[in-house]
Formats: C-alpha cells, structure tokens, sequence
C-alpha cells in the first residue's frame, strides 16, 4: 500500500512540474525577456531562452526520475507480496503433505503390514498339533505371507526415499524412475539422454534433481496429454542441468501457479540453482533445472 500511495504521488508530482514547467515557458521567459531588453537589445530573448531552457532540463529530469523510482518499488513491492503468498501456499501444502504421507504410512503399517505379522504369528502358533502336511501347507502360508509382506515393506521405503538413489547415484535413479512411470511400448513414449557425471553431486543436489524431476514428470502424466517425452541430464562445469521436455498442450505460465511449480522452483534456487520454464499453450512444455554440484555449508 505504502508503495502505490508513492506511485500515485509521484504521478501527481510529475503532473506540477509539467505544468509549472509550462508556466515557466508560458509567462517567465517572456516576461524575463523583457526585463533583459533594457541591457541587451534585441539579443534578449534567445538570453532569456538560454536561462529557462536548462531550469525545464531540470524540472523534466527531476519529474522522470521521481516517476521511474516510484514505478519500481511499485514493482518491487508487488513481487515481493507475489512471492510471500507463494511461500505461504507452498508452506500449508508441505503441511498438507507431511500429515498425509504419515496418514498413508500409519493406515499401511496398521492395517496391512500389522495384519500380516498377525496371521503369520497366529499360523506359527498352529503349528502344533498338524501332521507333516498340515504343518508344509502352513509353513508355505506363513512364507507367501512373509513375501507379499516384504514387497510392501519394499513399496513404503520407495516412496519414503529410492534406494538406488543412495546406492547408485542420480542417473540411475532417474533412469529407474523414468522408466517406472513409462512402461515400454506405451503413450507417452520416453526418450532419455542421461550423461554419466564426472563427480557424483552433493547428496541434497541429488535429492532435488531427482525430485524436480518426479513432479515435472508426474504432471506430464496427468495434465500434458503429450506424446513423447525427452528427459535430458547434463553437466555443465560445475553445474548439472535437468531437462525434461514434452509435446503436450502447454499452459499459460502466468495463468498457472500451481504448488508443485512452487516447490520445483525452491528446491532449485534453495540451492543455488536456477529454474525456468518454456511453455507456450498448445506447443509443448521445457521445463529447466541448473543446479551446482557442491552446495556449502551455509545453505545447509
């Protein structure tokens, strides 16, 4: 608000000095002109020209100046509130997901991995008593149990954090996760350029990328109705860069504020990356990540 009351009073100011330069032009000069004839002759009126000409400069100077200041902290306080109800909305929907995510684990832990232990420690119980078929069948009950209970357990942890993004870097992990949401064969067909990195990257660049990744690619799944897709993955320097580009239907980026663009672009610049989107609707999304390899301790 402080902001555009500086605006609006900056136009009016620019408003006065136009008009008093005017007056200045109108009245003063001529009158200055006259007053100067008595001592120079007819030589008075360029002279009197010659001395309003550069107090207008001024006035003009002065005006434009005002108003340029005024229009850029108007700008500045816009995006500076634009980014503050980002953050904001990003801040309840990490809320949102966190208590949704301990939901899901709590009701799989609960319900199916807790049921499982249970039928299992109950099988095991009946053990005595059986013959020696009775107790091959239960034993066989008790492993498809262990199994089916083990490939949850495995099911929880991947979405909890990929283990092959720990234990075999970030081109493994992202050729895994690509070609987990692509089955082969099928719409949108993934095409993938993942250069092996000389050094492996901070552990908290790793986790970024591979996250930027999974939610530009889980939106390409569900809003881009794309035909192909193209995951790029380069270093460059000291900076990797993140590429993922569809043939979808595009959108309006400045109609569009969606939270996972939100939280896309603050992982990358969080670390001291760079995040940018080329969409235009109808032809197709690139959405871009560069992000450094070494992130220092200050950042952490």
């Amino acid at each position: 608000m402080r902001a555009r009351l500086r605006g609006r009073n900056g136009f009016l100011l620019s408003l006065a000095m136009a008009a008093l330069a005017v007056v200045w032009m109108a009245l003063v000069a001529p009158a200055l002109a006259l007053e100067l004839r008595r001592f120079f002759g007819d030589a008075a009126h360029w002279i009197a020209n010659a001395l309003s000409l550069p107090l207008v400069a001024v006035l003009l100077f002065a005006m434009l100046r005002r108003t340029c200041s005024d229009t850029r902290e108007v700008e500045l306080a816009a995006h500076l509130q634009r980014q503050q109800e980002e953050l904001h909305a990003l801040n309840a929907r990490l809320i949102d997901v966190q208590e949704n995510e301990r939901r899901t684990l709590s009701r799989e832990l609960h319900d199916d991995i807790g049921q499982a232990i249970s039928a299992m420690k109950m099988s095991a119980t009946s053990l005595e008593g059986e013959d020696e078929a009775g107790r091959r069948e239960i034993v066989e009950e008790i492993v498809g149990i262990a199994d089916s209970t083990i490939a949850k357990l495995r099911d929880l942890s991947i979405l909890l954090r990929p283990p092959q993004l720990d234990a075999l870097g970030l081109v493994a992990a992202l050729r895994w996760q690509c070609e987990r949401l692509f089955r082969r064969g099928g719409t949108p067909a993934l095409e993938l350029d993942l250069a092996p990195l000389l050094d492996r990257p901070d552990p908290r660049v790793e986790l970024a990328c591979f996250r930027i990744a999974q939610e530009a690619l889980t939106n390409v799944l569900r809003h881009s109705g794309a035909t192909q897709v193209t995951v790029l993955l380069a270093p460059r320097g000291d900076q990797i860069l993140l590429s993922i580009i569809d043939d979808g239907r595009g959108f309006d980026p400045d109609h569009v504020h969606g939270l996972g663009l939100i939280a896309m672009r603050e992982r990358a610049t969080h670390l001291g990356g760079t995040f940018d989107i080329e969409t235009v609707p109808g032809a197709g999304t690139c959405i871009r990540a560069c992000l450094p390899v070494r992130v220092g301790d200050a950042r952490s």
